[in-house]
């Protein structure tokens, strides 16, 4: 196949790629995180501090809100109390620890850099996009607008990665077409969350470093740098780089003792390129973080080792970023996982997810990569060896996490397993060749198949989304995605009020003009007559019990709204 061939069916390839997002895109409602990051994203742009979403690092934030630049958005008095800081809850999210009220500690109010706004920044959020200030509908479209061309830059990575580790243009091909037909990287190649982000910063260091590691030169340990930098202003969960880093660099260190280059001037190149990527973010925010007591530092969970390395710790929100993460981490996340409810992790989670949210082709692809990578390690080169060690090391490192909340969190992991399963088939025969043509085509017939709803995808083993609720919820499934949809629902079946739970945003369901009464499980049992909703992350919870074991759906939208008409 010649060069300029094979790229215009990668051009091809992404093309449908673009096809599969846009819908989904346009017809998605707004995600729990959505209108968080967006509202955060602008308000960075037009010179707030990083209070609305400090656990995150500003770029993947701030690059879906570039198109809002462009257009007149206005701020409601409310909104604008918010994001100045004169509005808030009497109570904090700390770093780490219970939810604690702050006003005896704090008596000069919430203007206090280490305050952690969360609720402020949600309500803030949810506002600025559907207070009906603003046409929330195109600015969602635009930000995801954004989001997409980061995915397909993905794409074309995967593709360029095989290409260079193989020479042969099928099996980069083959890469390309096992992300472009990803259902969960079609799920969130289009939302405004810090996933995609994350994902394209890691995969792209990750991809310089094997780079370097090939060619250990000043210059591509600089590159590897800066791509590190990115990765990490994108989302932090690019600090597993690190112990990957660390891991291959041992297993390649013939590699780089071979090099003409000092290794310590090697990591100096990388150390400074890393560095100066992050100043230039965060420019010129270099003051080190303000004082603060220990009865104030303990009152906020902040870390110890954050306030005795304060004076160092420069950009001083970045570490902030990390100190808020890692206390997420560790206290853990209420999820949803086989039909039991848990905050802390469980090994399996992520393996089981890995399993039950891919396609069976996927999968069915995935052991035979890495079967033929096993056997024949020794004939594999750098770049391959790297996809393969990063994706292993990424994934046990987050096993380790007592976060278990979606696929969504070990996304990087795909366009690794993607290029993995590329440079396998290099390798095959003509007829294993064929074999993994023929699971290309099998996951595009799914994934077509299950168009526009990616979000709530499950294999066809476990008979697909109409299923999901049985074994995961949350952004593995129903993450609020189809309010749009449900106003359909009800105008085409001349529902005029319905009795809602919704796992969503709740000013979007006010935005689409949706007449209802919010109501829990508890409340629910009073209804004496008409329409109740219920989101399947709300439904799934113990307190539905007696919803769940009594009645039966007489409908559901989407498969994650469930529909009960009462009594």
């Amino acid at each position: 196949m010649r060069k300029i061939s094979a790229l215009w069916f990668a051009a091809a390839l992404l093309a449908v790629m673009f096809g599969l997002l846009i819908g989904p895109a346009v017809k998605d409602s707004a995600t729990v995180d959505e209108t968080t990051a967006l509202g955060a994203g602008w308000s960075y742009f037009k010179g707030y501090r990083y209070r609305i979403q400090p656990e995150h690092p500003p770029l993947s934030q701030m690059l879906p809100a570039i198109p809002l630049l462009a257009m007149d958005i206005k701020l409601s008095p409310n909104a604008q109390a918010l994001v100045d800081g004169r509005a808030g809850y009497p109570w904090t999210r700390p770093w780490l620890g219970p939810i604690r009220a702050w006003q005896e500690l704090f008596p000069q109010g919430r203007d206090n850099w280490y305050f952690w706004a969360l609720p402020e920044g949600q309500l803030f959020g949810q506002m600025f996009v559907y207070d009906g200030t603003n046409d929330g509908n195109a600015m969602m479209f635009h930000g995801r607008l954004v989001q997409i061309v980061l995915t397909l830059a993905i794409g074309l990575l995967i593709f360029f990665w095989v290409r260079q580790a193989t020479g042969n243009d099928l099996a980069a091909l083959t890469g390309l077409a096992f992300w472009v037909f990803n259902p969960n990287a079609l799920a969130h190649g289009h939302l405004i969350t810090t996933d995609i982000g994350a994902t394209l910063g890691i995969t792209a260091a990750l991809f310089t470093f094997a780079r370097f590691l090939k060619t250990p030169t000043i210059r591509n340990a600089v590159i590897c740098g800066v791509a590190t930098g990115f990765a990490l202003v994108m989302k932090l969960t690019a600090v597993v780089l690190a112990p990957a880093f660390l891991v291959l660099a041992v297993w390649h260190w013939r590699a780089l003792r071979s090099s003409e280059v000092n290794f310590w001037k090697l990591v100096a190149g990388f150390v400074a390129g890393t560095w100066v990527f992050l100043l230039i973010i965060y420019f010129p925010r270099w003051s080190p973080a303000p004082t603060i007591s220990d009865i104030q530092a303990r009152a906020l969970g902040v870390p110890e080792w954050f306030t005795t390395l304060r004076p160092f710790l420069i950009p001083a929100d970045l570490f902030k970023s990390l100190g808020l993460t890692l206390g997420h981490s560790k206290e853990g996340h209420d999820a949803y996982f086989l039909g039991a409810w848990s905050q802390k992790g469980n090994l399996f989670f992520y393996p089981v997810v890995y399993a039950l949210k891919s396609p069976v082709a996927l999968v069915l692809a995935s052991v035979m990569a890495v079967i033929v990578f096993v056997r024949r390690w020794r004939e594999t080169n750098i770049l391959e060896r790297v996809a393969w060690g990063g994706a292993v090391i990424y994934f046990g490192v987050v096993l380790t996490s007592n976060a278990n909340i979606g696929i969504r969190h070990i996304l990087p992991v795909l366009p690794l397993v993607a290029v993995g399963i590329g440079c396998a088939v290099a390798r095959l025969a003509r007829q294993g060749r064929w074999i993994a043509t023929g699971l290309v085509a099998w996951q595009a017939v799914v994934v077509v198949v299950a168009y526009p709803l990616y979000l709530q995808f499950f294999s066809e083993a476990v008979g697909g989304a109409r299923n999901g609720e049985r074994y995961f919820v949350d952004s593995n499934y129903d993450w609020g995605q189809d309010a749009n949809r449900l106003k359909e629902f009800l105008q085409e079946n001349k529902i005029n009020h319905i009795y809602l739970d919704y796992f969503g945003t709740q000013y979007n369901i006010e935005y689409l003009k949706i007449p209802n009464t919010r109501v829990n499980a508890q409340q629910a049992r009073q209804i004496k007559q008409g329409w109740l909703v219920v989101s399947a992350s709300q439904l799934m919870r113990p307190e539905w019990a007696w919803l769940r074991e009594v009645h039966q759906p007489i409908a559901r939208v989407a498969y994650t709204l469930f529909v009960y008409q009462l009594p």
